[in-house]
């Protein structure tokens, strides 16, 4: 049987040269408008993601109302495309609504004498499964087709620190993060992960968002800040994965684990990033 890392020196780069196939095409702008594929992969990733974690926690027995979560998730990212993404009011009119709109039925269900023992807890759980990953995977859409090339801007940042993290870490890690959340976690590789993101907001800001004029000063707190989120990211999933007794969140990829574990570390940071590029813009 392959080692996880023979696996993961061949699915990792047919993944990359996926991803920059995808972007190459969505940049050229060869099926209307630019941004639209990308944002079409962000839009089933935040599906598959939303899948993973009703499933893993349904598993584990707490209560989600995972085809509610799913509809309300598939219609948000479908929800991104009409819009043209200068108007920030409109474009988190989805956001609103369909939060509301997958709340109050089952806040209704509540209300019924069979169901208030769990009515609570499944609304909690359901909210928190579409603000965690249906949210932040919308505004990653917000992002492909108002700003195309941010987007590769802030994935190299989050997944340059995740290999910064893993490098350093194996090198020089001997204290423990936090152990028991995530035990493999170092101090040496989060500051290793902090540096590599920093390098890297400053050396891709003239070729990637040379159009929004950041200063060097600028770039620096924007690769700390997206590191922070990156590594919080990483964190939270890690707790939600160790409290539902997961090791990964599916086997969907070899070695790699599943959707939720490709995308934990950019799910804070595309909601940093929006709001940033705003402001920028």
């Amino acid at each position: 049987m392959a080692s996880d890392l023979q696996i993961r020196s061949v699915l990792a780069p047919t993944m990359l040269l996926l991803i920059g196939g995808i972007y190459w095409l969505d940049h050229a702008a060869y099926f209307g408008r630019q941004g639209t594929l990308s944002a079409g992969l962000l839009g089933l990733l935040g599906i598959g993601g939303a899948l993973e974690y009703a499933n893993m926690m349904r598993k584990q027995g707490f209560a989600v109302a995972r085809w509610p979560l799913l509809l309300a998730t598939a219609l948000l990212h479908v929800a991104a495309f009409p819009f043209g993404w200068h108007q920030l009011d409109r474009e988190l009119y989805p956001l609103i609504f369909l939060t509301m709109a997958l709340l109050f039925p089952l806040a209704v269900w509540s209300l019924g004498k069979d169901h208030m023992a769990r009515g609570l807890e499944l609304q909690g759980g359901t909210l928190l499964g579409f603000l965690f990953v249906a949210w932040p995977m919308y505004l990653g859409q917000g992002i492909c087709l108002r700003h195309l090339s941010s987007l590769l801007y802030v994935v190299l940042i989050c997944k340059g620190g995740d290999i910064g993290a893993y490098v350093v870490g194996r090198l020089l890690g001997q204290r423990k993060l936090i152990p028991h959340v995530s035990p493999g976690k170092t101090f040496a590789g989060a500051l290793g992960s902090l540096a590599v993101s920093i390098l890297l907001a400053v050396l891709l800001r003239d070729s990637l968002v040379e159009d929004l004029s950041i200063a060097l000063w600028v770039a620096i707190g924007i690769g700390a800040l997206l590191n922070f989120t990156a590594q919080t990211g990483d964190l939270i999933e890690s707790l939600l994965k160790r409290r539902c007794g997961a090791k990964d969140s599916s086997q969907l990829l070899p070695a790699h684990g599943g959707v939720l574990d490709l995308v934990d570390s950019l799910l804070f940071s595309f909601a940093a990033w929006f709001l940033l590029l705003i402001w920028l813009t």
